[in-house]
C-alpha cells in the first residue's frame, strides 16, 4: 500500500503484530535478528551513517538515553533518540535534535522502509510494529544527516531489533525482574539477555546494582573482550541533595568529576542515570571521530539541567499537585514510591493502571506500603489488568482506601479529591496510563 501520510503509517502498522500491546508477547524461542539484517542491508545500512550508543536494562534506560542525547547534543552534534513506548504521539520515539520527527520526515522514512520492502523481500509480511519503526528511524536519522544516535532497546537487548546497531558504547542499567515469559525467571537469565549487547571490543557502561546481575554482565564483556565500568566502583554519584522539583548531585567518573549537577526532577534514581549516561559521554570523548572538540562539560551541566524527563516522576502544579510517572515493574515502583514519600510527608493517593502479564504479587507491594489510598483502573491496551483484581491484591499487602474507577479521567478525578488540596497525586503502574492522563494533569 503506498504511504502518504500518518494516517497511512499507522494503518500499516496496525496490520503487524504489536508485541508491546500482544499479551504474553514474543519469546527467546520464537524470535531472530535475520529478518531484520537482511531489511538493513536492502536499505544500504542506514544504521550505519552515524555513530551510535546502545542501552538496555530494566529500568532506566530511557532516561539515561534522553540524558545521553542531551550531552551529546549540548557539545554540537546532531542527535537522534529512539525510545519506546510513547506516551501521546508515535512521533516522540524518533527525535532528532530533542525534536520529535515531524509528521512530514516520518512518512517519507517510513514509505522508504516499506517501498523497500515490497520491492526486494516480498513485502516482509512477518515483520513486526516495532522492528518497522526501528526502521524508520535507522532511515530518518541518515535522512537528517545526523552526528550520533542514542539507541533504547525495546524488550532484552539480545533478540532486540535494535540490536543490529554497531555502538561505540554500550550502556546496561539496573536489572529486575520483568518480561519473564520473554527474557527468563531469574537477574541472572534476564542480565545475559540484556548483554546480548555487549559486542566485541566495544566498551560497555554497566548501572546494574544486583550481584547476579553484576556477574553475568561482566563475563559477558570479558568473553566479547569489551572494556567495562561498574557503577558505584569506577564511577559514582556523590553529594545528592533534593529539593520538591530538583535534585543536586556529584558525578565522579574515574578522574573526572562533574561537581554540583543539577536535574529538574526529586528523583535520585535519575540522577543515577545521568551518571551512566556521563560515563558513557566519557568514553565516547576518547574518541577523536565523535565528537567535534575538547568536552565542554559546562555545557553538559546546563543541558542536563534542562533536559526533561517526560512521564518519568513529572510534577504538574496544583492543588493537588499530580505526579505522572511510568514506573511498571517492581524495581521502578520501589524508586517511584520512595522519591514521592521523600518530597511529600503528606495525603499520597495514587492512580494506578497496571499490565496483566506483569508479576502484580511484587508490584503492588511497594504501593501498598507506601500509599493513604489508591483508585485502581484500566487503560487502552488488551494487556491491562482488571481494576477490582488490582484493588484486591493491594488490599492484601495492607494497603488503605482502594477504589475503583472505569476511566483513566474519572480515577484521576476522584483521586485528586480523596488527597485534598494538601495533598499529592501520583499516578503510576503504566506508561499508556501515563500518556493517557498527562494532558489532563497538565491542565491542574
Amino acid at each position: 500500500m503506498p504511504i502518504r501520510t500518518m494516517k497511512d503509517v499507522l494503518a500499516f502498522l496496525n496490520q503487524r503484530t504489536d508485541y508491546e500491546k500482544q499479551l504474553g508477547g514474543r519469546t527467546r524461542d520464537t524470535f531472530d535478528l535475520d529478518r531484520m539484517k537482511e531489511v538493513c542491508d536492502a536499505l544500504g545500512r542506514p544504521d550505519l551513517a552515524y555513530a551510535a550508543a546502545h542501552v538496555a536494562g530494566t529500568k532506566g534506560k530511557g532516561s539515561t538515553s534522553r540524558y545521553l542525547a542531551a550531552a551529546l547534543r549540548s557539545q554540537g552534534l546532531k542527535v537522534g533518540l529512539f525510545t519506546s513506548p510513547h506516551l501521546e504521539r508515535l512521533n516522540e520515539r524518533i527525535e532528532v535534535n530533542g525534536k520529535p520527527l515531524s509528521d512530514t520526515r516520518f512518512v517519507k522514512a517510513f514509505a522508504r522502509v516499506v517501498e523497500t520492502l515490497e520491492a526486494e523481500l516480498g513485502g516482509g509480511r512477518d515483520i513486526t510494529f516495532f522492528e518497522l519503526l526501528t526502521l524508520c528511524a535507522m532511515v530518518a536519522f541518515r535522512d537528517q544527516g545526523i552526528d550520533a544516535a542514542v539507541w533504547e532497546v525495546g524488550l532484552g537487548g539480545r533478540l532486540d531489533a535494535t540490536n543490529v546497531v554497531s555502538p561505540a558504547v554500550s550502556i546496561i542499567t539496573e536489572i529486575g525482574l520483568d518480561h519473564t515469559r520473554q527474557l527468563g525467571d531469574t537477574i541472572a537469565e534476564i542480565a545475559r539477555e540484556k548483554a546480548g549487547i555487549i559486542k566485541p571490543g566495544v566498551p560497555v557502561v554497566c548501572g546494574a546494582q544486583h550481584p547476579d546481575a553484576v556477574r553475568v554482565i561482566t563475563l559477558c564483556a570479558r568473553d566479547a573482550e569489551a572494556p567495562i565500568i561498574h557503577f558505584g566502583r569506577d564511577y559514582h554519584l556523590r553529594d545528592f541533595s533534593r529539593e520538591f522539583h530538583r535534585v543536586t548531585f556529584t558525578a565522579a567518573i574515574r578522574d573526572v568529576r562533574y561537581d554540583r549537577l543539577e536535574l529538574p526532577t526529586p528523583a535520585r534514581h535519575l540522577a543515577e542515570n545521568a551518571c551512566h549516561a556521563l560515563a558513557a559521554l566519557e568514553i565516547l570523548n576518547a574518541d577523536e571521530s565523535i565528537l567535534p572538540g575538547p568536552l565542554d562539560r559546562a555545557a553538559v551541566a546546563s543541558a542536563l539541567a534542562r533536559t526533561a524527563q517526560p512521564g518519568r516522576f513529572e510534577i504538574f502544579a496544583g492543588r493537588p499537585p499530580v505526579v505522572i510517572d511510568s514506573a511498571h515493574n517492581e524495581v521502578s515502583l520501589k524508586a517511584t514510591m520512595q522519591t514521592a514519600r521523600a518530597i511529600h510527608k503528606g495525603r499520597l493517593v495514587l492512580v494506578v493502571g497496571i499490565a496483566e502479564d506483569k508479576d502484580l504479587e511484587a508490584c503492588l507491594p511497594p504501593l501498598a506500603q507506601g500509599a493513604d489510598g489508591a483508585v485502581f483502573t484500566s487503560y487502552a491496551s488488551p494487556r491491562a489488568s482488571d481494576p477490582q483484581s488490582l484493588a484486591s491484591l493491594y488490599m492484601k499487602f495492607g494497603g488503605a482506601g482502594a477504589e475503583v474507577a472505569k476511566s483513566p479521567k474519572a480515577a484521576l478525578a476522584l483521586a485528586r479529591k480523596l488527597a485534598g488540596e494538601n495533598g499529592m497525586v501520583l499516578v503510576t503502574g503504566s506508561t499508556y496510563l501515563a500518556g493517557e492522563l498527562r494532558s489532563q494533569a497538565a491542565k491542574g
